[in-house]
């Protein structure tokens, strides 16, 4: 019978890291490990990951559930792989509906424990979770430094409410939480750590 891969997500505020410490890790775990590994992320290029991608949702309380829609898929998927023995390293999961959804300043959006309830009900339990925490002003300047236009989650005073809601939701579930503002070099270095422990 074939190990199971792990699975692995990174979470954070925009400009925190999160695809280029994917892309270190999947190439430490390769090159060193020898394990095969695959790269994925939220919203995904599905149907309603792309109907996210595209469309302006106006209705958080809308846009929350189809995220939550997207992840029922997606969860599907990445499942399949970790019981082939593929580890896969996941760019954002349920942790980022709840901090983004419940820090929303639109109108009224869904309660988060209800959002957790929701999200408990589709997804599966990460072997390892890191949180990338690092202050909104200095993800800010990684962010414009892109020259990519700011979306409606890259405001300033709404990514300081949502690094305060990433904070809670690592200190209840048990993540990880590494120093975003440290070199790619030293998080890498860091989450391979953790994945050693773990494995």
């Amino acid at each position: 019978m074939t190990d199971k891969g792990l699975f692995i997500v990174l979470e954070g505020i925009d400009g925190s890291g999160k695809t280029t410490l994917a892309r270190s890790l999947k190439s430490q775990l390769e090159s060193v490990r020898g394990w095969e590994v695959r790269l994925t992320a939220e919203p995904t290029k599905g149907p309603v990951g792309s109907l996210l991608r595209e469309e302006r949702i106006d209705s958080p309380r809308a846009e929350a559930m189809l995220f939550i829609a997207d992840r029922a898929c997606h969860t599907e998927e990445m499942r399949a792989l970790v019981e082939k023995g593929i580890t896969v390293i996941c760019d954002r999961y349920y942790a980022s509906t709840l901090a983004y959804q419940s820090a929303s300043t639109s109108g009224p959006v869904l309660d988060y424990r209800l959002l957790e309830e929701m999200n408990d009900a589709v997804t599966m339990e990460p072997d390892i979770t890191i949180l990338l925490d690092i202050d909104p002003e200095v993800s800010g300047g990684r962010v414009d430094s892109r020259g990519e236009q700011k979306s409606k989650f890259e405001r300033l005073e709404f990514q300081r409410r949502v690094r305060d809601k990433y904070l809670r939701i690592a200190k209840e579930r048990g993540s990880s939480v590494l120093d975003a503002s440290k070199s790619p070099e030293d998080l890498c270095s860091e989450a391979m750590k953790l994945i050693d422990q773990r494995r």
